[in-house]
């Protein structure tokens, strides 16, 4: 049997829309018969997924990390924690000794009590969707939060000790007209010193209401580069193009996926990924079947060699086939540095041009 040590599971209610997402999410008008419909989706997921992989000779084993994402877990409460804890006994889903298992929290969709139902079934790292702790892009951002409920939250999970990254956002829009001071904003947060930091540049399209204050790129890529270097000199390793972590606090979940390894996934727009067969499968929104990819071998190969290139793991260009003249042109341009004559690790300049590393080894 071939194993599924990951999985990915997707809850998709929040309790606003923000202007500038396009995950899949839903803002339930009866939370309670909202939440017992994705309920009973999510069972008959649950099987169908169980003979998906059966078929393919894949079984749950222990597993190693376990992510709860969306939308907002938090926002499913001690409710959502019985419902999982019921499933997983049932199915004989059980835990490795050392298994990361996450919770996407938001402030003010929370409860001490709530948040200790998580904890009993074996919760032990948080992430908290915070964005800005600057009011003006809170509302710019359409957060339903405030600033208070951003801070208090933080504070809470400081004081618990609980093991919790932040989410933060750069990019956006009116950072010129506002003189964002991204500097002051990112020692807010580290003076509660979070174990690990996600920092996204905002993506969105032409449709999005604030499309036209978006600051330009050279904004962003100094932006971006002062902000790892801001990081850097507290001690926060940058591990991958927009995580930062204290040294030996990355995130194991998500360094399966950089790793190219089998996540398993459930939950509507939810995807997963079969390592040894190659297979990417990715639910439907409102019902209990999902789509299939089979990458061919190249298809492979060439996502492998993003990935890696994502981290700032060292890396070994012979076995990556990397050309010795494309490694000297992005030695020159710094977009990474060697730490032999094979080995290299991509820099903070180069997880900001990787479209363009990409761009190389394709032209080759």
């Amino acid at each position: 049997m071939k194993p599924v040590e990951s999985i990915y599971l997707h809850f998709p209610f929040c309790r606003h829309r923000c202007n500038y997402c396009d995950f899949f999410k839903q803002v339930p008008e009866d939370k309670d018969q909202s939440f017992t419909s994705f309920e009973s989706q999510f069972l008959e997921s649950f099987d169908v997924h169980k003979k998906f992989l059966a078929d393919y000779d894949y079984q749950f084993m222990p597993l190693k990390t376990l992510y709860i994402g969306g939308g907002t877990p938090s926002l499913w409460g001690s409710r959502g924690a019985e419902f999982l804890a019921d499933l997983f006994a049932k199915e004989g889903v059980t835990f490795d000794k050392d298994c990361e298992f996450t919770l996407e929290v938001n402030p003010g969709t929370w409860t001490e009590e709530s948040l200790q139902s998580w904890i009993d079934i074996g919760v032990n790292r948080f992430s908290l969707g915070v964005q800005s702790l600057d009011s003006r892009f809170m509302k710019a951002l359409d957060r339903v939060h405030s600033l208070n409920d951003a801070l208090n939250t933080i504070e809470f999970f400081s004081q618990k000790k609980w093991n919790y990254s932040v989410d933060f956002m750069l990019g956006l829009p009116y950072s010129v007209e506002w003189n964002r001071d991204i500097e002051k904003e990112l020692n807010e947060i580290l003076k509660f010193s979070p174990n690990h930091l996600s920092l996204y540049i905002l993506t969105v399209k032409e449709n999005y209401p604030h499309f036209d204050k978006l600051p330009d790129d050279e904004f962003i890529s100094r932006e971006y580069l002062k902000v790892s270097d801001i990081l850097a000199s507290k001690g926060m390793h940058h591990y991958e193009v927009s995580n930062f972590s204290k040294p030996g606090l990355e995130s194991k979940h998500n360094l399966r996926y950089w790793e190219s390894l089998t996540v398993g996934a459930i939950g509507p727009s939810a995807t997963g990924f079969l390592f040894e067969d190659k297979i990417r499968y990715k639910w439907k929104t409102k019902s209990s079947e999902f789509e299939t990819e089979v990458l061919t071998e190249e298809e492979y190969q060439l996502e492998k060699v993003y990935m890696k290139l994502r981290t700032n793991l060292l890396l070994d260009s012979k076995e990556l086939d990397i050309d010795d003249e494309i490694l000297r042109k992005w030695s020159e341009l710094s977009y990474i540095k060697h730490v032999s004559t094979a080995k290299f690790q991509v820099t903070s300049q180069g997880f900001l041009m990787l479209d363009s590393m990409m761009g190389d080894l394709f032209k080759e």
